[in-house]
């Protein structure tokens, strides 16, 4: 790449359903669709930021099952605790050994 950066192993191109509407204390399950989704120690997280910096401790994400990973999809659910950010266009964002990977907008606690 130009800009110097090292090209994603993981990389998010869209979410199902776009957007996702998660409500308080209830799971939300959703497909982050894209590629690298098969490789180990991937983390995925809700961020107010795009680069993934500001981390949403009141929501939890959970990979489903993880013995069915496919590289293009990853199921997930979200589980929204009282004092997330409400009715707020967060980032779901995927993090690969503990770096970060790929981010895409499109989360909203309702």
């Amino acid at each position: 790449m130009s800009d110097g950066k090292a090209a994603a192993d993981v990389e998010i191109l869209i979410l199902d359903p776009d957007p996702v509407e998660a409500p308080l204390f209830a799971n939300k399950s959703f497909k982050i669709v894209g590629h690298g989704f098969s490789k180990k120690k991937i983390d995925v997280y809700i961020s107010s930021d795009k680069n993934g910096n500001n981390k949403i401790s009141e929501i939890n994400v959970d990979i489903v099952d993880q013995t069915t990973i496919t590289d293009e999809f990853l199921m997930v659910y979200a589980r929204p605790r009282l004092g997330a950010p409400m009715n707020t266009k967060l980032w779901v964002v995927v993090e690969l050994n503990g770096k970060f990977q790929s981010s895409i907008e499109g989360f909203k606690v309702v």
